[in-house]
Protein backbone atom coordinates (compact mmCIF):
# COMPACT_ATOMS: atom_id res chain seq x y z
CA UNK A 1 0.00 0.00 0.00
CA UNK A 2 2.72 1.89 0.69
CA UNK A 3 4.36 0.96 -2.38
CA UNK A 4 1.53 2.21 -4.54
CA UNK A 5 1.06 5.39 -2.48
CA UNK A 6 5.12 6.52 -3.12
CA UNK A 7 4.51 5.70 -7.53
CA UNK A 8 1.38 8.04 -7.38
CA UNK A 9 3.68 10.63 -5.15
CA UNK A 10 6.12 10.29 -7.99
CA UNK A 11 3.96 10.63 -11.11
CA UNK A 12 2.39 13.50 -10.03
CA UNK A 13 5.94 14.87 -9.38
CA UNK A 14 6.95 14.25 -12.93
CA UNK A 15 4.05 15.73 -14.50
CA UNK A 16 4.63 18.70 -12.36
CA UNK A 17 8.24 19.18 -13.64
CA UNK A 18 7.20 18.15 -17.45
CA UNK A 19 4.15 20.65 -17.13
CA UNK A 20 6.86 23.68 -15.94
CA UNK A 21 9.66 22.95 -18.22
CA UNK A 22 7.18 23.62 -21.23
CA UNK A 23 6.06 27.45 -22.42
CA UNK A 24 2.84 28.06 -22.38
CA UNK A 25 2.76 28.95 -26.11
CA UNK A 26 5.78 28.51 -29.00
CA UNK A 27 7.11 31.70 -30.40
CA UNK A 28 5.13 32.97 -32.93
CA UNK A 29 8.54 32.49 -35.72
CA UNK A 30 8.48 28.89 -34.46
CA UNK A 31 4.70 28.33 -35.41
CA UNK A 32 5.38 29.94 -38.83
CA UNK A 33 8.64 27.43 -39.12
CA UNK A 34 6.53 24.97 -38.81
CA UNK A 35 3.60 25.25 -40.42
CA UNK A 36 4.40 28.06 -42.84
CA UNK A 37 1.04 28.03 -44.84
CA UNK A 38 -0.72 31.07 -43.44
CA UNK A 39 1.99 33.30 -43.66
CA UNK A 40 2.92 32.13 -47.06
CA UNK A 41 -0.32 32.90 -48.15
CA UNK A 42 -0.85 36.05 -46.65
CA UNK A 43 2.18 37.72 -48.29
CA UNK A 44 0.87 36.09 -51.90
CA UNK A 45 -2.40 37.67 -50.87
CA UNK A 46 -0.90 40.59 -49.82
CA UNK A 47 0.77 41.32 -52.83
CA UNK A 48 -1.63 40.76 -55.16
CA UNK A 49 -3.72 43.69 -53.34
CA UNK A 50 -0.98 45.72 -53.59
CA UNK A 51 0.50 44.71 -57.41
CA UNK A 52 -3.12 45.69 -58.79
CA UNK A 53 -3.58 48.94 -56.59
CA UNK A 54 -3.01 52.21 -58.18
CA UNK A 55 -2.30 55.38 -56.05
CA UNK A 56 -0.90 57.68 -58.45
CA UNK A 57 0.45 60.49 -55.98
CA UNK A 58 3.20 60.48 -54.05
CA UNK A 59 4.57 58.15 -56.31
CA UNK A 60 2.80 55.10 -54.46
CA UNK A 61 1.68 54.00 -57.78
CA UNK A 62 5.33 52.30 -58.33
CA UNK A 63 5.88 51.83 -54.52
CA UNK A 64 2.79 50.00 -53.41
CA UNK A 65 3.33 47.26 -56.75
CA UNK A 66 7.05 47.06 -56.17
CA UNK A 67 6.50 46.14 -52.31
CA UNK A 68 3.87 43.47 -53.37
CA UNK A 69 5.42 41.91 -55.98
CA UNK A 70 8.51 41.07 -53.52
CA UNK A 71 5.89 40.24 -51.06
CA UNK A 72 4.32 37.28 -53.76
CA UNK A 73 8.04 36.50 -54.77
CA UNK A 74 8.44 35.08 -50.82
CA UNK A 75 5.23 34.27 -50.71
CA UNK A 76 5.47 31.21 -53.62
CA UNK A 77 9.14 31.06 -52.39
CA UNK A 78 7.76 28.74 -49.30
CA UNK A 79 5.40 27.21 -51.06
CA UNK A 80 7.08 26.38 -54.94
CA UNK A 81 7.80 22.70 -53.12
CA UNK A 82 3.66 22.11 -52.52
CA UNK A 83 3.27 21.55 -56.27
CA UNK A 84 4.13 21.83 -59.59
CA UNK A 85 1.92 24.96 -60.28
CA UNK A 86 2.71 27.14 -57.46
CA UNK A 87 6.59 26.11 -58.51
CA UNK A 88 5.22 27.53 -61.85
CA UNK A 89 3.68 30.75 -59.77
CA UNK A 90 7.13 31.15 -58.01
CA UNK A 91 9.07 31.08 -61.40
CA UNK A 92 6.10 34.04 -62.94
CA UNK A 93 7.15 35.94 -59.75
CA UNK A 94 10.76 35.91 -60.13
CA UNK A 95 10.45 37.18 -63.76
CA UNK A 96 7.86 39.86 -62.98
CA UNK A 97 9.98 41.22 -59.71
CA UNK A 98 13.26 41.39 -62.47
CA UNK A 99 11.04 43.31 -64.91
CA UNK A 100 9.87 45.38 -62.02
CA UNK A 101 12.76 46.25 -60.53
CA UNK A 102 14.47 47.18 -63.77
CA UNK A 103 11.64 49.19 -64.67
CA UNK A 104 12.15 51.28 -61.67
CA UNK A 105 15.48 51.65 -61.98
CA UNK A 106 15.14 52.59 -66.06
CA UNK A 107 12.62 55.44 -64.81
CA UNK A 108 15.50 57.34 -63.03
CA UNK A 109 16.71 58.25 -66.17
CA UNK A 110 15.95 59.08 -69.48
CA UNK A 111 16.97 56.06 -71.96
CA UNK A 112 13.11 54.99 -72.21
CA UNK A 113 12.49 58.26 -73.93
CA UNK A 114 15.34 57.80 -76.18
CA UNK A 115 14.47 55.06 -77.53
CA UNK A 116 13.56 55.33 -81.02
CA UNK A 117 10.93 52.20 -81.19
CA UNK A 118 7.44 52.66 -80.49
CA UNK A 119 6.31 49.20 -80.66
CA UNK A 120 8.24 47.87 -78.02
CA UNK A 121 6.43 49.54 -74.95
CA UNK A 122 3.22 48.21 -76.05
CA UNK A 123 5.06 44.37 -76.46
CA UNK A 124 6.44 44.93 -72.88
CA UNK A 125 3.11 45.94 -71.55
CA UNK A 126 1.36 42.85 -73.26
CA UNK A 127 4.16 40.31 -71.77
CA UNK A 128 3.31 41.87 -68.45
CA UNK A 129 -0.54 40.99 -69.03
CA UNK A 130 0.18 37.95 -70.26
CA UNK A 131 2.63 36.80 -67.16
CA UNK A 132 0.15 38.22 -64.79
CA UNK A 133 -2.81 35.88 -66.23
CA UNK A 134 -0.43 33.18 -66.34
CA UNK A 135 0.24 33.55 -62.79
CA UNK A 136 -3.14 33.74 -61.77
CA UNK A 137 -4.73 30.69 -63.73
CA UNK A 138 -1.35 28.90 -62.25
CA UNK A 139 -2.31 29.88 -58.97
CA UNK A 140 -5.79 28.90 -59.45
CA UNK A 141 -4.84 25.58 -60.40
CA UNK A 142 -2.24 24.85 -56.98
CA UNK A 143 -5.03 26.01 -54.70
CA UNK A 144 -7.07 22.99 -56.13
CA UNK A 145 -4.48 20.98 -55.63
CA UNK A 146 -3.85 22.24 -52.33
CA UNK A 147 -7.87 21.46 -51.33
CA UNK A 148 -7.68 18.17 -52.80
CA UNK A 149 -4.74 17.25 -50.42
CA UNK A 150 -6.23 18.51 -47.45
CA UNK A 151 -9.31 16.26 -48.91
CA UNK A 152 -11.70 19.64 -49.03
CA UNK A 153 -14.16 19.99 -52.27
CA UNK A 154 -12.36 22.59 -54.92
CA UNK A 155 -13.02 25.90 -53.91
CA UNK A 156 -11.68 28.68 -56.52
CA UNK A 157 -14.29 31.24 -57.79
CA UNK A 158 -12.94 33.98 -55.88
CA UNK A 159 -9.68 33.46 -58.48
CA UNK A 160 -11.65 32.70 -61.00
CA UNK A 161 -13.76 36.25 -60.49
CA UNK A 162 -10.20 37.75 -59.75
CA UNK A 163 -9.17 36.81 -62.94
CA UNK A 164 -12.24 37.89 -64.90
CA UNK A 165 -11.68 41.46 -62.44
CA UNK A 166 -8.69 41.65 -63.73
CA UNK A 167 -9.53 41.66 -67.60
CA UNK A 168 -12.54 43.72 -67.08
CA UNK A 169 -9.61 46.42 -65.97
CA UNK A 170 -7.87 45.75 -69.04
CA UNK A 171 -10.83 46.12 -71.18
CA UNK A 172 -11.56 49.97 -69.16
CA UNK A 173 -7.65 50.88 -69.40
CA UNK A 174 -8.12 50.02 -73.67
CA UNK A 175 -11.26 52.49 -73.89
CA UNK A 176 -9.58 55.00 -71.78
CA UNK A 177 -12.74 54.96 -69.00
CA UNK A 178 -12.39 57.28 -66.61
CA UNK A 179 -15.89 57.97 -65.12
CA UNK A 180 -16.45 57.47 -61.08
CA UNK A 181 -19.45 55.21 -60.98
CA UNK A 182 -17.72 52.19 -62.12
CA UNK A 183 -14.16 53.07 -61.26
CA UNK A 184 -15.85 52.94 -57.76
CA UNK A 185 -17.67 49.56 -58.16
CA UNK A 186 -14.51 48.07 -59.36
CA UNK A 187 -12.66 49.12 -56.06
CA UNK A 188 -15.56 47.92 -53.86
CA UNK A 189 -15.80 44.64 -55.61
CA UNK A 190 -11.79 43.68 -55.57
CA UNK A 191 -12.16 44.62 -51.73
CA UNK A 192 -14.31 41.45 -51.82
CA UNK A 193 -12.50 39.42 -53.59
CA UNK A 194 -9.23 39.64 -51.58
CA UNK A 195 -11.25 39.45 -48.48
CA UNK A 196 -12.64 35.53 -50.19
CA UNK A 197 -9.09 34.68 -50.78
CA UNK A 198 -8.24 35.58 -47.12
CA UNK A 199 -11.45 33.32 -46.16
CA UNK A 200 -10.38 30.54 -48.55
CA UNK A 201 -6.89 30.49 -46.90
CA UNK A 202 -8.26 30.09 -43.52
CA UNK A 203 -9.88 27.22 -44.07
CA UNK A 204 -7.22 24.82 -44.88
CA UNK A 205 -5.57 26.28 -42.39
CA UNK A 206 -8.28 25.61 -39.72
CA UNK A 207 -8.24 21.78 -41.05
CA UNK A 208 -4.82 22.23 -40.11
CA UNK A 209 -3.25 21.77 -43.56
CA UNK A 210 0.82 22.19 -43.02
CA UNK A 211 3.35 22.39 -46.14
CA UNK A 212 7.05 21.16 -46.28
CA UNK A 213 9.30 23.93 -44.88
CA UNK A 214 11.54 25.22 -47.49
CA UNK A 215 15.38 24.46 -46.66
CA UNK A 216 17.08 27.68 -48.20
CA UNK A 217 20.63 29.60 -47.83
CA UNK A 218 19.10 32.71 -48.09
CA UNK A 219 16.25 33.70 -45.87
CA UNK A 220 13.73 35.97 -46.90
CA UNK A 221 14.41 38.82 -44.91
CA UNK A 222 17.95 38.79 -46.40
CA UNK A 223 16.43 38.24 -49.92
CA UNK A 224 13.93 41.31 -49.47
CA UNK A 225 16.99 43.50 -48.16
CA UNK A 226 19.65 42.48 -50.80
CA UNK A 227 17.01 43.29 -53.50
CA UNK A 228 16.07 46.74 -52.03
CA UNK A 229 20.11 47.71 -52.20
CA UNK A 230 19.49 46.60 -55.74
CA UNK A 231 17.16 49.06 -56.33
CA UNK A 232 18.67 51.85 -54.14
CA UNK A 233 22.08 51.29 -56.09
CA UNK A 234 20.41 51.17 -59.40
CA UNK A 235 18.73 53.91 -58.89
CA UNK A 236 21.38 56.39 -57.52
CA UNK A 237 23.52 55.04 -60.79
CA UNK A 238 20.64 56.04 -62.93
CA UNK A 239 20.06 59.58 -61.37
CA UNK A 240 23.85 60.13 -61.86
CA UNK A 241 24.31 58.87 -65.25
CA UNK A 242 21.08 58.59 -67.04
CA UNK A 243 19.68 61.82 -66.94
CA UNK A 244 21.78 63.27 -69.95
CA UNK A 245 21.52 63.69 -73.94
CA UNK A 246 25.13 61.85 -75.28
CA UNK A 247 26.31 64.90 -76.95
CA UNK A 248 29.17 64.93 -79.61
CA UNK A 249 31.29 67.69 -78.23
CA UNK A 250 34.22 68.92 -80.40
CA UNK A 251 36.39 72.08 -80.11
CA UNK A 252 36.00 74.85 -82.50
CA UNK A 253 38.17 75.29 -85.42
CA UNK A 254 39.68 78.97 -84.78
CA UNK A 255 39.53 79.14 -88.17
CA UNK A 256 36.53 77.76 -89.36
CA UNK A 257 35.13 81.67 -90.41
CA UNK A 258 38.33 82.61 -92.44
CA UNK A 259 36.23 82.13 -95.69
CA UNK A 260 33.26 83.86 -94.78
CA UNK A 261 34.67 86.63 -92.52
CA UNK A 262 33.71 89.25 -95.73
CA UNK A 263 30.07 88.49 -94.89
CA UNK A 264 30.37 88.43 -91.44
CA UNK A 265 31.27 92.18 -91.68
CA UNK A 266 28.51 92.70 -94.12
CA UNK A 267 26.38 91.46 -91.48
CA UNK A 268 27.93 93.22 -88.51
CA UNK A 269 27.53 96.71 -90.78
CA UNK A 270 23.62 96.24 -91.11
CA UNK A 271 23.45 95.59 -86.98
CA UNK A 272 23.98 91.86 -86.53
CA UNK A 273 25.05 91.33 -83.08
CA UNK A 274 28.88 90.03 -83.51
CA UNK A 275 28.57 88.26 -80.22
CA UNK A 276 25.74 86.33 -81.97
CA UNK A 277 27.54 86.35 -85.31
CA UNK A 278 30.97 84.36 -83.65
CA UNK A 279 28.32 81.45 -82.75
CA UNK A 280 27.02 80.92 -86.04
CA UNK A 281 28.02 78.06 -88.27
CA UNK A 282 29.63 79.44 -91.43
CA UNK A 283 26.88 77.33 -93.31
CA UNK A 284 24.49 79.75 -91.83
CA UNK A 285 26.68 82.88 -92.22
CA UNK A 286 27.04 82.04 -95.60
CA UNK A 287 23.47 81.52 -96.17
CA UNK A 288 23.42 85.19 -95.38
CA UNK A 289 25.32 86.37 -98.10
CA UNK A 290 23.56 89.52 -99.59
CA UNK A 291 21.59 90.34 -96.90
CA UNK A 292 19.63 93.92 -97.32
CA UNK A 293 18.68 94.62 -93.62
CA UNK A 294 18.99 93.02 -90.29
CA UNK A 295 16.02 93.27 -87.20
CA UNK A 296 17.61 92.62 -83.79
CA UNK A 297 15.19 92.54 -80.55
CA UNK A 298 17.55 91.63 -77.28
CA UNK A 299 15.74 90.88 -73.58
CA UNK A 300 17.25 89.55 -70.66
CA UNK A 301 15.21 86.69 -68.67
CA UNK A 302 15.12 85.23 -65.67
CA UNK A 303 15.48 81.62 -63.93
CA UNK A 304 15.82 82.58 -60.75
CA UNK A 305 14.25 85.43 -58.59
CA UNK A 306 12.99 88.51 -60.77
CA UNK A 307 16.40 90.51 -60.11
CA UNK A 308 18.48 88.11 -61.13
CA UNK A 309 19.23 88.29 -64.92
CA UNK A 310 20.52 85.37 -65.88
CA UNK A 311 19.62 84.73 -69.46
CA UNK A 312 20.21 86.71 -72.34
CA UNK A 313 17.76 85.93 -75.75
CA UNK A 314 18.55 87.65 -78.99
CA UNK A 315 16.55 87.28 -81.84
CA UNK A 316 17.90 88.28 -85.35
CA UNK A 317 15.71 88.84 -88.60
CA UNK A 318 17.93 89.10 -91.69
CA UNK A 319 16.32 89.75 -95.03
CA UNK A 320 17.69 88.10 -98.22
CA UNK A 321 17.62 88.69 -101.53
CA UNK A 322 15.15 87.56 -103.86
CA UNK A 323 12.20 88.43 -106.15
CA UNK A 324 10.04 87.96 -102.98
CA UNK A 325 10.72 88.38 -99.55
CA UNK A 326 12.81 85.81 -97.82
CA UNK A 327 13.93 85.60 -94.50
CA UNK A 328 16.02 84.08 -92.27
CA UNK A 329 15.20 84.22 -88.22
CA UNK A 330 17.82 83.56 -85.46
CA UNK A 331 16.84 82.83 -81.94
CA UNK A 332 20.26 82.86 -79.73
CA UNK A 333 20.41 82.51 -75.83
CA UNK A 334 23.04 83.03 -73.70
CA UNK A 335 23.68 81.77 -70.16
CA UNK A 336 24.91 84.89 -68.40
CA UNK A 337 26.16 82.64 -65.35
CA UNK A 338 26.61 79.43 -64.72
CA UNK A 339 22.66 78.08 -63.50
CA UNK A 340 23.67 74.45 -62.97
CA UNK A 341 22.61 71.74 -65.45
CA UNK A 342 20.85 68.66 -64.24
CA UNK A 343 19.99 67.02 -66.93
CA UNK A 344 17.81 67.73 -70.16
CA UNK A 345 17.34 71.50 -71.72
CA UNK A 346 14.69 71.85 -74.86
CA UNK A 347 13.98 74.45 -77.35
CA UNK A 348 10.09 75.00 -78.34
CA UNK A 349 10.20 77.02 -81.29
CA UNK A 350 7.00 78.62 -82.71
CA UNK A 351 7.92 80.28 -85.95
CA UNK A 352 6.06 82.71 -87.99
CA UNK A 353 5.02 80.16 -90.87
CA UNK A 354 3.41 78.56 -87.74
CA UNK A 355 1.63 81.81 -86.31
CA UNK A 356 0.65 83.50 -89.54
CA UNK A 357 0.72 80.78 -92.10
CA UNK A 358 -1.07 82.30 -94.77
CA UNK A 359 1.58 85.25 -94.45
CA UNK A 360 4.94 82.59 -94.14
CA UNK A 361 5.87 79.80 -95.57
CA UNK A 362 8.53 77.28 -94.61
CA UNK A 363 11.93 78.19 -96.55
CA UNK A 364 13.22 74.93 -96.27
CA UNK A 365 16.28 75.36 -93.77
CA UNK A 366 16.33 74.39 -90.22
CA UNK A 367 19.65 74.41 -88.15
CA UNK A 368 21.40 75.54 -85.38
CA UNK A 369 24.11 74.30 -82.62
CA UNK A 370 24.75 74.57 -78.95
CA UNK A 371 28.71 76.07 -76.96
CA UNK A 372 30.36 76.40 -74.23
CA UNK A 373 33.96 77.16 -72.73
CA UNK A 374 36.64 75.52 -70.21
CA UNK A 375 39.24 76.26 -69.89
CA UNK A 376 39.63 78.92 -72.73
CA UNK A 377 38.65 76.42 -75.39
CA UNK A 378 35.43 76.58 -77.10
CA UNK A 379 33.48 73.60 -77.50
CA UNK A 380 30.59 72.92 -79.76
CA UNK A 381 28.05 70.21 -80.69
CA UNK A 382 24.82 69.59 -83.01
CA UNK A 383 21.48 69.49 -80.65
CA UNK A 384 20.76 65.88 -79.86
CA UNK A 385 17.63 66.64 -81.86
CA UNK A 386 16.15 69.09 -84.27
CA UNK A 387 13.11 69.35 -86.12
CA UNK A 388 9.13 68.32 -85.76
CA UNK A 389 7.83 66.88 -83.46
CA UNK A 390 3.65 65.78 -83.06
CA UNK A 391 2.36 65.77 -79.19
CA UNK A 392 -0.67 65.50 -77.55
CA UNK A 393 -1.35 68.14 -74.68
CA UNK A 394 -4.11 68.70 -72.50
CA UNK A 395 -4.55 72.32 -71.01
CA UNK A 396 -7.40 73.58 -68.27
CA UNK A 397 -8.18 76.52 -70.98
CA UNK A 398 -8.08 74.50 -74.77
CA UNK A 399 -8.55 71.41 -73.58
CA UNK A 400 -6.66 68.20 -75.42
CA UNK A 401 -5.07 69.34 -78.20
CA UNK A 402 -2.66 68.03 -81.02
CA UNK A 403 0.58 69.74 -81.94
CA UNK A 404 3.06 69.85 -84.35
CA UNK A 405 6.56 72.20 -83.58
CA UNK A 406 10.08 72.18 -84.07
CA UNK A 407 11.95 70.95 -80.68
CA UNK A 408 15.28 71.07 -79.90
CA UNK A 409 17.07 68.99 -77.25
CA UNK A 410 20.24 69.49 -75.77
CA UNK A 411 22.03 68.97 -72.69
CA UNK A 412 25.03 71.12 -71.08
CA UNK A 413 28.07 69.91 -69.45
CA UNK A 414 28.09 70.78 -65.41
CA UNK A 415 31.80 71.85 -66.00
CA UNK A 416 32.22 74.98 -68.16
CA UNK A 417 31.04 78.64 -68.98
CA UNK A 418 29.82 80.86 -71.49
CA UNK A 419 27.08 78.04 -72.39
CA UNK A 420 25.23 79.47 -75.35
CA UNK A 421 23.16 78.36 -78.51
CA UNK A 422 20.75 79.66 -81.29
CA UNK A 423 18.39 77.87 -83.90
CA UNK A 424 17.90 79.13 -87.39
CA UNK A 425 15.24 78.88 -90.25
CA UNK A 426 14.35 80.44 -93.13
CA UNK A 427 10.98 80.95 -94.10
CA UNK A 428 9.01 82.90 -97.52
CA UNK A 429 6.48 85.41 -98.00
CA UNK A 430 3.01 84.33 -98.97
CA UNK A 431 1.42 87.72 -99.09
CA UNK A 432 2.56 90.95 -98.75
CA UNK A 433 1.85 92.84 -95.26
CA UNK A 434 2.41 90.29 -93.18
CA UNK A 435 4.12 90.83 -89.76
CA UNK A 436 6.93 88.47 -88.59
CA UNK A 437 6.41 86.62 -85.24
CA UNK A 438 8.66 84.34 -84.16
CA UNK A 439 8.71 82.96 -80.56
CA UNK A 440 11.37 80.84 -78.60
CA UNK A 441 10.21 78.62 -75.85
CA UNK A 442 13.14 77.51 -73.52
CA UNK A 443 12.87 74.95 -70.71
CA UNK A 444 15.64 74.55 -68.30
CA UNK A 445 15.61 71.47 -65.71
CA UNK A 446 16.42 73.45 -62.24
CA UNK A 447 16.59 69.82 -60.16
CA UNK A 448 17.49 66.29 -60.15
CA UNK A 449 14.43 65.40 -58.36
CA UNK A 450 11.96 63.76 -60.05
CA UNK A 451 10.29 60.77 -60.71
CA UNK A 452 9.89 59.39 -63.61
CA UNK A 453 12.25 61.13 -65.12
CA UNK A 454 11.02 63.26 -67.33
CA UNK A 455 13.04 65.72 -70.04
CA UNK A 456 12.47 68.67 -70.47
CA UNK A 457 10.91 68.23 -73.90
CA UNK A 458 8.57 65.93 -72.43
CA UNK A 459 7.52 68.18 -69.76
CA UNK A 460 7.06 70.73 -71.96
CA UNK A 461 4.91 68.68 -74.86
CA UNK A 462 2.82 67.48 -71.55
CA UNK A 463 2.28 70.33 -69.62
CA UNK A 464 2.42 74.22 -69.88
CA UNK A 465 2.59 75.18 -66.13
CA UNK A 466 5.95 75.47 -64.81
CA UNK A 467 7.11 72.98 -62.09
CA UNK A 468 9.04 75.12 -59.49
CA UNK A 469 10.87 71.93 -58.74
CA UNK A 470 12.06 71.06 -61.66
CA UNK A 471 11.26 72.75 -64.49
CA UNK A 472 10.81 75.83 -65.80
CA UNK A 473 10.22 77.79 -68.97
CA UNK A 474 10.65 81.26 -70.20
CA UNK A 475 9.21 82.63 -73.54
CA UNK A 476 10.79 85.59 -75.51
CA UNK A 477 9.32 86.64 -79.17
CA UNK A 478 10.98 88.48 -81.99
CA UNK A 479 7.75 90.67 -83.75
CA UNK A 480 8.59 93.44 -86.31
CA UNK A 481 6.62 94.51 -89.15
CA UNK A 482 8.98 94.84 -92.63
CA UNK A 483 7.47 97.69 -94.56
CA UNK A 484 9.04 98.25 -97.76
CA UNK A 485 10.69 101.47 -96.35
CA UNK A 486 11.84 100.62 -92.64
CA UNK A 487 11.25 97.61 -89.97
CA UNK A 488 9.47 98.35 -87.12
CA UNK A 489 9.66 96.57 -83.65
CA UNK A 490 6.38 95.69 -82.14
CA UNK A 491 6.39 95.25 -78.47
Amino acid sequence: MRKQVSDNREEKNFDTILKNSISELPPEIVVENVTPWKPAMNRVLIGFALNMLTLNFLCLDYILPAIGIVLTLLGFRSLRSENRYFRYCFLIAAVQTVYRLAALILNTTILPSMISAPWLWPILTIASLILQFAELLCFRSGLRTVQNKAELPPDSKSVTVLIIWCAVVCVLAVVQYSGLLINAGMVIGYIFIIRSLFHLSDKLEKVGYAIRPQLVKITDRHLAVALACLLLIGCTLGYIFGNSYPMDWQAVNPEEHNEVENIKTSLAKLGFPEYVLDDLTPEDIRACDGAMRVAVNVTEESFGSMNDKNMRITGVGVQLPGKRERWMIFHHFLWLENPGFYGTESIQLWPSYRNIPSGWGFGGTLSGRILYNSNGISYTAPYYSLGNQTFTSNSLFWGEQTSTDVFATFSMPVNGENYRGYIAYTMDEMRDGAIIDSWINYTHQLSFLQYPAQTAMEKRMTSWADDAMTFRTIQDALQFYPSDNDIRMLE
